[in-house]
């Protein structure tokens, strides 16, 4: 079987010996598979990789040799999985490089559909503010952040390198590095992802819960239709229900700034751990609405930042 790309890590090792541990290894060597499967399934290419044995006098050498369809795609995604592990993710006081948000969300799901398209029409460089996007995502923060805790554990590890090669094993790329004093800015600190904000989400509450604080209400979140267990930090919303300026029925919505807490699964998946309503907006039964004091207070803060938003603008 003849393979046209080969990817290619080798550890640079701090003495002669060139053994391994096999579970440092096989940690590594998974970060770096599902890297590759990863983006070949959000960029629709068919690949299989092997892996080759590979001696050499010194380090220890990591060959991977990927077949499929299509020979130029998969050097375009070898390429894209090389820039990725060597952007670090975390500044030198450990602060995350970039804050994510769900229009940086928004704009990688364009950015990969637009490439992706131009994959098919032979398009052959990768935009650097998709590799941008992708490196900072938080799947991909995560298979960084497992693989060089791995080699960071591994104190004869001095240094990283990648590069692609031929079905000669002949460079087909530079070799990217990455020495060990820069492990620490691959590792996330914690797998606590910032709050998202929803400012307009609808809840259609199903059970509420008035009296004791430490339970969670359950209702119907409109994004997507399922069902949550949140908490309800609007004092004001229950004494209102509380003294039945509200009541509660069947079918009662509520259109409020839900708050949803995040974090990174071992697998780089985001999943939501809770979702509290700080502020109910108005209520709705059927066609009736009704905005509820602190609503008004919240649409009229929201107006004047508009409001100061657009004055800014114009200075």
């Amino acid at each position: 079987m003849r393979f046209s790309n080969k990817l290619e890590l080798r550890y640079n090792f701090n003495e002669k010996s060139n053994y391994m541990d096999a579970m440092i290894r096989h940690r590594c060597e998974k970060e770096v598979l599902t890297m590759i499967r990863s983006l070949a399934d959000m960029l629709d290419v068919k690949l299989t990789v092997y892996t080759e044995p590979v001696v050499v006098p010194e380090g220890y050498r990591e060959i991977w040799a990927v077949a499929g369809e299509n020979t130029r795609c998969i050097s375009v995604i070898l390429n894209m999985v090389m820039q990725i592990l060597i952007r670090p993710t975390l500044s030198v006081g450990g602060q995350p490089l970039a804050e994510r948000t769900e229009q940086d969300e928004a704009l990688l799901q364009r950015e990969m559909a637009k490439f992706r398209r131009d994959l098919k029409l032979h398009a052959m460089g990768v935009p650097p503010k998709l590799v941008d996007l992708l490196s900072a995502s938080p799947r991909f923060c995560k298979y960084k952040s497992n693989f060089y805790e791995a080699v960071k554990g591994y104190p004869k590890v001095s240094k990283l390198s990648f590069r692609e090669l031929n079905e000669s094993n002949r460079p087909r790329s530079g070799s990217l590095e990455v020495k060990r004093s820069q492990f620490d800015y691959f590792i996330l600190r914690t797998d606590e992802l910032s709050p998202v904000i929803d400012k307009n989400a609808t809840v259609e509450i199903i059970s509420p819960v008035l009296k004791d604080a430490r339970y969670r209400w359950k209702g119907i979140y409109n994004r997507g239709g399922m069902t949550i267990d949140f908490y309800m930090q609007d004092e004001e919303f229950k004494k209102q229900m509380i003294d039945d300026k509200i009541a509660f029925s069947s079918g009662m919505c509520i259109d409020c700034v839900l708050e949803i807490s995040r974090r990174l699964s071992e697998l780089g998946e985001v999943i939501n751990t809770s979702y509290v309503v700080t502020t109910v907006i108005r209520t709705r039964f059927g066609k009736m609405e009704i905005i509820t004091p602190q609503g008004k207070r919240h649409l009229r803060k929201l107006q004047a930042e508009k409001e100061q938003l657009t004055l800014d603008l114009f200075l």
